[in-house]
């Protein structure tokens, strides 16, 4: 999540937040569900030496999605079946800016390979918060404004039997309905996003954010507990990104932080 003050990333899964070095403010975070290994390509992608503090942050990702892009089209179509549709959040600073970005790279595949697609999300007087969740989170995104993708799926069915029923005919209104899931999915996140919330979120400091994050990802390992063999874990990782700090490790299991 971010506001005006940083951004605050946390996961259950090690090796999951990256930093791209010290003295760039530019972080990454991957899908916990992705079978990529990370720690290699990051690595990789950071002996390139390919950015640093004086250039854009929107170039910034730019660059890394390119390498991305190459990397998993060389590994084969096997990947980029897996890969598809998984998302990478890169966050950091321009020399522009005050305020922190955010990259989102959705990873759209193809029989011909991968390509990226990105969306550009800054905060500012008009926006001052932004959040994002990836892998399975669907308690959190109720808990934070959101609905889980299986309650839409419901309630959309739940139209569908309406619907059908007026018609008197279920693939008729399967059909008609189909068309506009993604209107239907907006409009619900849009009547669960809780104005309060975003106000709230606003105002934290670094530490506030810090605290509801973690206190989000081991509330959402709690409620997955014994469902579909998935086992608890605690939050692993929280990283910061700061206009003064950079990157900062608030709590890494690796290294012991």
């Amino acid at each position: 999540m971010m506001n005006m003050h940083g951004a605050v990333m946390a996961a259950d899964k090690d090796l999951t937040i990256f930093r791209y070095s010290d003295s760039v403010p530019f972080a990454i975070m991957v899908d916990p569900t992705s079978r990529l290994e990370w720690e290699d390509i990051v690595l990789r992608y950071q002996s390139k030496n390919s950015i640093n503090s004086r250039i854009s942050f929107q170039h910034c990702a730019e660059d890394f999605a390119a390498y991305l892009t190459d990397f998993i089209n060389r590994e084969g179509q096997t990947v980029v079946d897996d890969e598809c549709d998984k998302r990478v959040i890169c966050v950091g600073y321009d020399n522009k800016t005050m305020f922190p970005l955010a990259a989102i790279l959705t990873m759209q595949g193809n029989e011909n390979g991968i390509r990226m697609q990105a969306d550009l999300h800054k905060i500012d007087l008009e926006n001052p918060v932004f959040h994002l969740y990836l892998g399975n989170c669907a308690n959190i995104r109720i808990l934070f404004g959101g609905m889980c993708d299986g309650l839409k799926d419901e309630l959309v069915q739940l139209c569908v039997n309406e619907l059908g029923d007026v018609l008197g005919n279920s693939e008729v209104a399967t059909e008609l309905l189909s068309r506009y899931y993604d209107d239907f999915s907006n409009r619900f996140d849009k009547i669960q996003n809780d104005p309060q919330v975003t106000s709230a979120i606003s105002d934290f400091t670094i530490k506030d954010m810090v605290a509801m994050a973690e206190n989000l990802v081991d509330t959402e390992s709690l409620q997955q507990l014994g469902r579909d063999g998935y086992h608890s874990s605690t939050t692993c990782e929280i990283g910061i990104v700061a206009m003064a700090e950079g990157f900062k490790w608030i709590k890494h299991s690796l290294y012991g932080a």
